[in-house]
């Protein structure tokens, strides 16, 4: 059995003949036929029916089908990580990062990284929620920064290390009308309050809450900045990464909620790799800084 072997099986399939398969892989349709009946010989097993005007797969060659398409997906990742470590360094280094995440965290790192391999591309994306493992699992991303790690059990193959939680505060404006009872304030007192949320757009969204009033007048945004902008105007309330508003919280210009009924909300937050792609030098090098400068570094 060889891998042009199933190739051509493949493509009979893919293509609808032999004649259109030997066009796709600049073949003769002698040597597709050859190579396919010779497969059939070597197995022992029909792969196709040929009475009708089309080749159809029989009951062995679907399942068969299967299995090819997995060698050939295997082979294929053989041969693009024996290239990758060929060429030794990466060309490039794609991370996705969750909007939550503080992104001085990953510019220590990319500082370093810029240090050290100066001919290495960058490709850095900020997305909200379950979005960065999903860009990981679809391997447009080498590396994820993941806020909440609860779709790791339902994609297979990540490794993934956990990292400091991120503290999410309620926050109203300086000059709203709840700055000034901002430690005493109830659920029941911020009822039909609006409240600015980030809407959830991955594919597996997120059904929890992280600390949305059931009562509350939602206002949704897409970024964590825009809910803060409108929060600071006096247009609502919301809960905002703390790192993202240490000033504004030391100017007044934004107040917490501090009463029983508003405590902080932490999400965990976790650095991700698929295994099934090639991890080069400058991405474990990447890795590793992000988990030493998380090393007993906590939000509060």
């Amino acid at each position: 059995m060889t891998l042009e072997q199933l190739r051509a099986l493949c493509s009979v399939v893919d293509h609808g003949g032999f004649r259109a398969a030997s066009e796709a892989l600049h073949k003769s349709q002698s040597a597709i036929s050859i190579a396919i009946r010779n497969l059939e010989e070597e197995l022992r097993v029909e792969i196709f029916e040929r009475d009708g005007y089309r080749p159809t797969l029989t009951d062995h060659g679907k399942v068969l089908l299967q299995k090819a398409r997995t060698v050939l997906s295997q082979a294929k990742g053989l041969s693009d990580l024996a290239q990758h470590y060929a060429q030794g360094i990466e060309a490039e280094l794609r991370i996705v990062v969750s909007e939550v995440f503080d992104i001085q965290h990953v510019l220590d790192a990319l500082r370093i990284i810029r240090d050290q391999y100066p001919a290495t591309r960058l490709t850095l994306f900020v997305e909200n929620f379950n979005a960065p493992l999903e860009i990981l699992e679809d391997k447009e991303a080498d590396i994820a920064l993941v806020a909440g790690g609860e779709l790791f059990d339902k994609i297979e193959m990540t490794r993934y290390e956990k990292l400091c939680p991120v503290c999410l505060i309620p926050v109203v404006s300086g000059c709203s009308v709840q700055a000034k009872d901002a430690s005493e304030l109830t659920v029941e007192d911020m009822s039909g309050a609006t409240q600015i949320v980030v809407a959830d757009r991955s594919r597996n969204r997120d059904e929890r809450r992280y600390g949305v009033l059931e009562t509350s007048v939602p206002w949704r945004v897409n970024d964590f900045l825009t809910k803060k902008q409108i929060i600071l105007s006096g247009l609502g309330w919301g809960r905002v990464p703390r790192h993202m508003i240490g000033d504004e919280l030391a100017s007044g210009d934004l107040i917490a909620l501090s009463s029983p009924d508003f405590g902080p909300v932490e999400i965990e937050t976790y650095i991700s790799r698929s295994l099934s792609h090639p991890f080069g030098p400058v991405a474990e090098v990447f890795w590793d800084l992000i988990v030493k400068d998380n090393d007993g570094v906590s939000e509060g």
